[in-house]
C-alpha cells in the first residue's frame, strides 16, 4: 500500500495534467489558425495577417513556457519527496525527469525569445510542436 498523502498529491498532479492536455488541444487549434494566417501572409504579404499569426505564435509559446515551468516545479517536488528509503533507480529517474523538464523549459524559452524578437519571416516557419 502507498502513502495516502503521496497518493493524494499524485492524484492532484494528475488532475492538473488533465487540464494541461485540454490546453494542448486548444494550442493545436490555435496553431492551425496561425498557420492559416501565415499562409495568407506568404501569398499576399498583408501586414495584418503577419501581425495575427505572429501574435498567435507568441501567445502559444508563452502558454507552453508556463506549462514547461510547471513541469520543472513538479519534478523538483518529486526530488524533494525522496527519502533515505528511496532506491537508486527512483533517485535516478527523479533526477532525469527534472533534467528533461529543464531542457524542455530552455527550448521553450528559446522559442519564445525567437517569437518575440524575430523579424525574419523564415524564423516563424519553425515547427514548434
Amino acid at each position: 500500500m502507498g502513502n495516502n498523502s503521496m497518493d493524494s498529491e499524485s492524484l492532484k498532479e494528475i488532475r492538473v495534467e488533465d487540464y494541461i492536455w485540454y490546453i494542448y488541444i486548444f494550442l493545436a487549434v490555435f496553431a492551425l489558425i496561425s498557420n492559416y494566417f501565415e499562409k495568407d501572409y506568404l501569398k499576399t504579404h498583408n501586414k495584418k495577417d503577419e501581425t495575427i499569426f505572429r501574435t498567435i505564435n507568441t501567445e502559444i509559446f508563452i502558454v507552453t513556457f508556463i506549462i514547461y515551468l510547471y513541469f520543472v516545479y513538479i519534478n523538483y517536488k518529486h526530488i524533494k519527496r525522496l527519502d533515505s528509503n528511496s532506491s537508486p533507480k527512483q533517485i535516478l529517474l527523479a533526477n532525469l525527469g527534472l533534467i528533461s523538464a529543464i531542457l524542455f523549459l530552455i527550448g521553450g524559452g528559446i522559442s519564445l525569445y525567437i517569437s518575440i524578437v524575430g523579424d525574419d519571416e523564415d524564423e516563424f516557419l519553425l515547427n514548434f510542436f
